[in-house]
């Protein structure tokens, strides 16, 4: 990446004018008329930070450098950014083993929590003040997220926010004579739609839903439903009458007839593929899949309201905020700080939503309204991931117990998708694989 170019001020001075001639017995004559020290040009040398992701950016340098550097560049032209993606030999693993210095980690508030223990990110709360950035000027619950799980400490600042909409393929919905769907349809409207688009027609095999959420939006889900038995928080709590609604409303949508589930087609990527290769009617997601992924997807598609629960009309998913957090390891932290702050104030926050389609955390009613504005939401229903209200979310958990248990509630609704147990047994299982683990944790 190539270095940012400083460019200096030249300081002109000891220039001779018609008004001194008259004091002065000549402009070369030093020891009569002695001239001050020039000053010195203030200096600023470049730096470039190390932006680690661990929600892996996509696209090439120039356009990472778009949509992260030039805004940064507006207010502090020395500061670039060198991105890595954690993955591969660049693994959280491997980079903390390694102890290679980063800057600025990126990703979402669960890929944080994910981490927790790794001790990844540090305290920016003194170097904020020093800034005087404006905390107030972001939506409380943000900040509200990260003091709880850190201490009071305050190691991430929210840059986007993600939300679950229901995508629907327009041209599968007209071939098949089925009404689209609407804002505000519940999950058992949608069985009854998802049934009638599972089929095959033509020796295709049309599926009505997939999912680019983990079981369905487990993670965040409508229920705010936690994972930890609330007067034990060292003990799992999934084998309960809560998951087993949760599951009972999501598993069908998955087993209509001929949707025929298996491991590989339940697969993440194999339910984007269905979707994106016009063999899918609808697919749950976040809005950040409209905007990076399916503008290079020719299909004709749009998106409604995520399916509400009967008894939480006008309930979103719970919130799933992306972060930039300063690196514990970082060799340029005020640097860091400056560069997130520019990211998230108001001119770049505006210009970034209408740009990229994404939610801003700022209380700034114009960065809000700017995604209606981005080129891949025009004629699109975007309003639709901002017409509920995001559930509330579910209690805060000890950071490895909650990767322990939503793995194991994950395994377990795969294994009740695929017809390899039923919902008791599952979530049964599930619980005791769970606190098996958080026992091991625990006598470390």
């Amino acid at each position: 990446m190539s270095k940012q170019i400083v460019i200096r001020k030249t300081v002109v001075t000891g220039m001779c004018t018609a008004a001194l001639a008259g004091l002065l017995a000549g402009c070369g004559n030093q020891s009569e008329s002695p001239k001050p020290d020039a000053p010195k040009p203030v200096q600023v040398e470049p730096v470039e930070l190390v932006f680690y992701a661990l929600s892996p950016l996509t696209g090439s340098d120039a356009e990472k450098a778009a949509q992260w550097t030039s805004y940064v560049q507006k207010k502090y032209p020395h500061i670039s950014f060198k991105f890595i993606n954690a993955e591969g030999d660049n693994s959280v693993d491997k980079i903390t083993m390694a102890n290679q210095p980063i800057d600025i980690l990126f990703g979402s508030f669960a890929g944080f929590m994910l981490y927790k223990d790794r001790d990844l990110v540090t305290d920016m709360s003194a170097l904020v003040k020093q800034m005087n950035f404006d905390l107030a000027a972001i939506e409380k619950p943000y900040i509200d997220l990260v003091q709880r799980s850190y201490d009071n400490k305050l190691p991430l600042l929210p840059v986007y926010d993600l939300r679950l909409g229901l995508y629907y393929n327009k041209d599968l919905f007209d071939k098949f004579g089925i009404a689209y769907p609407k804002d505000g349809v519940t999950w058992e409207e949608l069985l009854t739609t998802a049934k009638q688009l599972t089929r095959t027609d033509g020796g295709v095999a049309y599926r009505g839903l997939t999912t680019a959420a983990a079981g369905g939006g487990l993670a965040i889900n409508q229920y705010s439903l936690g994972y930890m038995n609330a007067q034990a928080t060292d003990k799992a709590a999934l084998y309960t009458d809560s998951w087993k609604r949760f599951f009972e409303t999501i598993v069908p949508l998955f087993t209509v007839p001929g949707y025929a589930p298996t491991p590989e087609l339940m697969a993440g990527g194999a339910q984007l593929k269905m979707f994106e290769q016009g063999t899918a009617a609808m697919l749950l997601a976040f809005n950040s899949y409209g905007t990076f992924n399916l503008p290079s997807v020719p299909i004709n598609w749009d998106v409604a309201t995520l399916p509400e629960v009967g008894g939480l009309r006008g309930i979103g998913a719970q919130p799933y905020p992306v972060y930039l957090g300063l690196s514990s390891t970082s060799k340029h932290r005020e640097a860091a700080v400056q560069a997130i702050s520019a990211l998230l104030s108001s001119e770049t926050q505006i210009d970034r939503s209408s740009k990229y389609g994404v939610f801003s955390p700022l209380k700034d009613p114009k960065a809000k309204a700017a995604i209606g504005e981005a080129a891949m939401w025009k004629g699109k229903h975007v309003q639709a991931f901002t017409a509920q209200t995001p559930a509330a979310p579910a209690p805060a958990v000890r950071a490895e117990f909650k990767t322990i248990a939503e793995g194991e509630l994950n395994k377990a609704f795969l294994s009740v998708v695929n017809g390899e147990k039923d919902t008791n047994t599952a979530l049964r299982e599930a619980e005791e694989a769970a606190n098996k683990a958080i026992q091991q944790v625990l006598s470390r």
